[in-house]
């Protein structure tokens, strides 16, 4: 499937993260949901993931639903898609490096290496933890691996890159045969919910223009979570500096439970899109 230069916006783009006037606001809002209007309905289809509800409940504390349904859908998919075994990882915005201990509670090991412009990274890890584990506090243009990597993972990380393309055009050159990426990225839909977070957010047309339209895209969360993000969240925490799911974590874990049964009724407005790329 051929897609369309314009699916990369060429306009300077505005950073949401930290302090912004409100002019910058404004033009941020608009810029964002123009451009995700514009590729609206184009790009490759995408499945959608729905957590099972058990392992949802266990997941439940306190997180935002696309951050809950992220990391099910890590636990649940990712031994699907590639093998537990030793393997070279390489995360990019890594944060504490809490995914290599995801990835070690789901029977991987190996080697793992994390990338960061901050250093917030957990290094007080069990003499048996199945990872060889590295941080470097570095600009991810800059970087490159060491050796051949098998696994590539980030979580809410490229909106926050300002050159993703070309970036993510380098990815293929990290890989052993048969290695495998998974990104999980905001979705067009979440410029509600989120507001001003990051660069952009993602429709199927922009990620088809930057990871090519063989790569797989799966729709995390559905209009239950994004309501839910946005009555709890969004409102309460970004706009009026109050916290209703650390106040009231009963009220909040219950919403949940509708807004992920809801998601499975109306798996529209994704709050992010996990793609999934193979080498």
């Amino acid at each position: 499937m051929a897609v369309r230069n314009y699916c990369i916006d060429p306009s300077p783009e505005i950073c949401g993260d930290g302090e912004m006037r409100i002019g910058d606001r404004f033009r941020y809002l608009w810029q964002n949901l123009r451009r995700n209007l514009v590729t609206l309905g184009r790009g490759p289809a995408a499945r959608s993931f729905f957590p099972d509800g058990e392992r949802a409940h266990e997941a439940m504390t306190g997180q935002s639903p696309s951050r809950l349904v992220t990391n099910v859908f890590i636990d649940s998919e990712l031994p699907k898609l590639l093998q537990p075994r030793r393997l070279e990882v390489l995360e990019i915005g890594c944060g504490a490096g809490a995914m290599a201990d995801r990835l070690a509670g789901l029977g991987y090991g190996g080697t793992y290496t994390g990338v960061d412009i901050r250093d917030y990274f957990k290094r007080d890890r069990p003499g048996d933890f199945p990872f060889a584990v590295a941080f470097h506090r570095i600009d991810a243009h800059e970087f490159s691996p060491a050796r051949p990597i098998d696994l590539m993972v980030s979580v809410s990380t490229l909106e926050h890159i300002p050159s993703d393309a070309k970036l993510i055009a380098r990815f293929p050159g990290f890989f052993n045969p048969g290695g495998l990426e998974v990104h999980v990225v905001p979705a067009g839909s979440s410029l509600l919910p989120y507001l001003w977070h990051g660069f952009r957010q993602y429709t199927p047309a922009m990620l088809a223009a930057r990871f090519g339209p063989a790569a797989e895209l799966v729709k995390i969360g559905g209009l239950g979570s994004l309501l839910l993000h946005f009555l709890f969240i969004t409102g309460p925490e970004m706009l009026l500096r109050r916290s209703p799911r650390k106040v009231l974590p009963g009220v909040y874990a219950a919403t949940m439970r509708l807004a992920l049964r809801i998601d499975r009724v109306l798996p529209v407005c994704p709050t992010a899109y996990a793609v999934i790329r193979r080498h």
